[in-house]
């Protein structure tokens, strides 16, 4: 794991995007409106409340279009690249991920290499998935399943409960499974993992090294307000994302791994 975190360029990037966000995105500059005055940084919003959001979320010079590019809550992989190299799951393995709707996405990107470096990437609808039946799913899952049968490997990523439902279809494969939770799940249970909420996307994962539920702290920066953890990120703009509390985060602080001096989400 990389030890080059400087709190000081942490705090300096969270700080840029609060001026982005007040100055040029709706959402937080509403929030300027309702307060009757210049706020230092904008107000916790729980996750559920972002639904619907998307066009108050995106720059003025930059809005949302549903009719012309497909929802910007689709992230572009790299968080969960990163998520799965702190859980230690193989770089070159492809990546089976449980999504509710299928995903045109060949590769994971990696680093600033071209897309096509990174790992094999295909999704998986579990038996829940709402399609018209069965066989529909089946057919939609054919191009993942393929893949992994043809590396004989993969790496699976979803809910335990999809996790167990889908290893069947994976009969004869070596399946390196990785369960996603959410924030408190994830700390309380102590169980390796990745960490995911339905808007912020992947922001942290548990690191094979220490145990520990790590940030990935170059995506995202975190800190509690009064009994909140809130999560801004740091890269995107379309949509801007500060100061969100995550779906189920309970009463979690932002700490500094002993170990390797960056941070993580702890209950002290």
């Amino acid at each position: 794991m990389p030890a080059d975190f400087s709190a000081t360029r942490w705090e300096r990037a969270y700080r840029r995007i609060v001026r982005t966000a007040f100055l040029r995105v709706p959402f937080y500059r509403d929030q300027w409106v309702s307060a009757g005055r210049a706020l230092a940084e904008p107000e916790p919003t729980p996750s559920a409340a972002l639904t619907g959001q998307l066009h108050r979320l995106c720059p003025f010079a930059q809005p949302f279009d549903a009719s012309r590019e497909p929802s910007l809550w689709i992230d572009e992989g790299r968080e969960l690249r990163d998520a799965l190299s702190l859980v230690g799951a193989p770089s070159r393995t492809p990546v089976l991920e449980v999504r509710a709707a299928t995903l045109d996405r060949r590769v994971l990107p990696r680093g600033v290499l071209p897309a096509w470096i990174g790992p094999r990437y295909g999704v998986l609808l579990s038996p829940g998935a709402k399609v018209l039946d069965e066989g529909r799913r089946r057919a939609l899952n054919a191009e993942a399943l393929r893949i992994a049968a043809e590396a004989g490997r993969a790496t699976l990523i979803g809910e335990r409960a999809a996790l167990d439902a889908l290893l069947p279809e994976l009969d004869g494969i070596e399946v390196n499974t990785v369960e996603r939770m959410t924030a408190a799940h994830a700390v309380l249970s102590k169980r390796a993992g990745v960490v995911h909420d339905p808007h912020l996307g992947y922001f942290a994962a548990s690191a094979t090294t220490c145990g520990r539920i790590h940030l990935l702290w170059r995506h995202f920066h975190a800190h509690p307000a009064g009994r909140a953890l809130t999560v801004t990120a740091l890269r995107r703009t379309r949509p801007t994302l500060v100061n969100v509390i995550p779906d189920d985060s309970g009463s979690l602080i932002t700490a500094v791994c002993p170990e390797h001096g960056a941070p993580i989400v702890s209950t002290h």
